[in-house]
């Protein structure tokens, strides 16, 4: 094990603590990573100083945190959270500590935290605090609550959450205690604002093993114990999946294909496909493809999950592009060569769905078109389904080429596009600025786009004068 550049960086933080006489130590997530040799997301530094004694250590400090130990140190431009050891007692509504002690002793700062593999320091000179064996976890493929399982659950219930997305992240089982506490204590779930399960769900999701967090997820009945309810898509699914499964163990659930429905075999499927579809955004949109879930739905589930506007916005786009496209790609694939009029049923049906998709690329966008693509290429089975995913994978890849040749080839793809303005068929016409415009912009972007005039100023306002005329008469 070497030290990482992040924590060589942050290293004189802990040498002027120390120098002063108080143990400080690296501590939690970069401990565990630095063992794993992962990259660090944050680096997390706990010591005996008080706050006010870390503030008077260092010159550049800001107090974020102070009723909890918290001073946010500035040092060669980066920022550097340092929290006073501590012990927390009295829960309120299973998320907060009321009472917050400050101590000096590391070992009782370690005991109250979530489970072992986060319950682990490092001293400057490498040496590892280990007192309840979160390295023999590690090792094992082993996630364990720190001490009494119970305890810890019901000190902090979204720590039953954050248990499937250790147990995802770093590929290991749910010990049996912990896992059976989960169980006991998922009624909790409902104290824990949504905003918090939004943000672990989106960990999940943009992780490396999304389907291995929604097996746990699934397996462990706790989506249906949330503050708000989830849509019924997800939680039937979950159900669904629990049922199927040939064993419910804190290893996950083996699914059994015979007993699985065609949509559960479409969930599950698409969610083990997940991890090739690198935009966290994109992978969210493939799920609630699979779950079959309208844009209503799926624009519901990220207001429950506290998510921003835009990235529902997007979600609402690509899942508008699927909803369009995919019905219509099913149905020519049923499209069968052999009788005598085959092959010109199959040109035209090409020709009408290279057409249907100029125009859904101009209703929802180039840039929801294309996450689309990239989806569908990633899960043919969204498509397609299982099935015929596998036997016509050729076929299908030669499909997504035509419509990316298309997309990229396309005269116009927005109004913005347009070789002609608003302002130029308001001088054509002299008449007032009115609903017609943004009519007329819209008819004359979609012949550009089909090709039935060329992206030009001079015959886009022949094809305007045109539609005007045939309006009035």
């Amino acid at each position: 094990m070497s030290m990482s550049e992040a924590l060589t960086k942050a290293l004189p933080l802990l040498y002027a603590l120390e120098q002063r006489g108080y143990e400080t130590v690296f501590v939690g997530g970069c401990v565990r990573d630095t063992l794993l040799g992962k990259p660090l997301k944050d680096v997390d530094i706990a010591t005996a100083a008080s706050p006010e004694q870390v503030i008077a250590t260092f010159p550049h400090t800001v107090p974020t945190g102070l009723q909890h130990g918290t001073v946010t140190v500035v040092h060669e431009k980066e920022t550097y959270e340092i929290t006073t050891f501590r012990t927390e007692s009295a829960y309120e509504q299973y998320r907060r500590p009321t009472q917050v002690q400050f101590v000096t002793s590391l070992n009782e700062d370690l005991l109250r935290r979530d489970f072992t593999i986060n319950s682990m320091a490092m001293r400057y000179d490498e040496t590892i605090i280990d007192p309840f064996h979160g390295q023999d976890d590690l090792r094992s493929g082993l996630l364990r609550c720190v001490g009494d399982a119970d305890a810890r659950l019901q000190e902090d219930a979204l720590r039953i959450v954050r248990a499937v997305r250790f147990a995802a992240a770093y590929e290991l089982r749910i010990a049996h205690m912990t896992w059976r506490a989960i169980i006991r204590h998922r009624g909790l779930l409902a104290h824990i604002a949504m905003e918090r399960v939004g943000l672990e769900l989106d960990k999940m999701i943009a992780g490396s093993r999304p389907y291995r967090a929604a097996s746990l997820l699934a397996s462990s009945g706790m989506l249906a114990y949330t503050k708000d309810r989830l849509p019924a898509a997800i939680l039937e699914a979950a159900a669904g999946y629990k049922k199927s499964s040939k064993r419910d163990t804190s290893s996950g659930a083996t699914v059994s294909p015979e007993a699985q429905s065609e949509r559960m075999t479409l969930v599950a499927q698409s969610m083990r496909r997940l991890h090739r579809l690198e935009d966290n955004e994109d992978r969210w949109a493939a799920v609630c493809a699979a779950l079959s879930m309208q844009i209503v739905q799926a624009s519901e589930l990220f207001a429950l999950l506290r998510y921003s506007s835009s990235r529902t916005a997007r979600l609402a786009a690509i899942l508008g592009v699927h909803g369009a496209m995919a019905p219509r790609l099913h149905q020519n694939m049923n499209i069968a060569p052999g009788h005598p009029d085959g092959e010109g049923e199959i040109v035209q049906a090409e020709s009408e769905l290279q057409d249907h998709w100029r125009l859904t690329v101009l209703k929802y966008g180039m840039s929801a078109a294309e996450s689309w693509l990239g989806i569908v290429v990633a899960i043919p089975e969204l498509v397609y389904g299982a099935a015929a995913a596998n036997q016509r994978l050729a076929s299908i890849e030669d499909e997504w080429n035509r419509l990316r040749q298309t997309l990229h080839s396309m005269a116009v793809r927005s109004i913005r596009e347009l070789a002609v303005k608003g302002k130029d068929l308001l001088s054509l016409t002299g008449k007032p600025s009115g609903p017609w415009l943004g009519q007329l912009l819209q008819s004359l972007v979609e012949a550009a786009a089909l090709g039935r005039v060329p992206n030009e100023k001079g015959p886009l306002l022949d094809e305007a004068a045109a539609v005007l005329n045939k309006d009035e008469n």
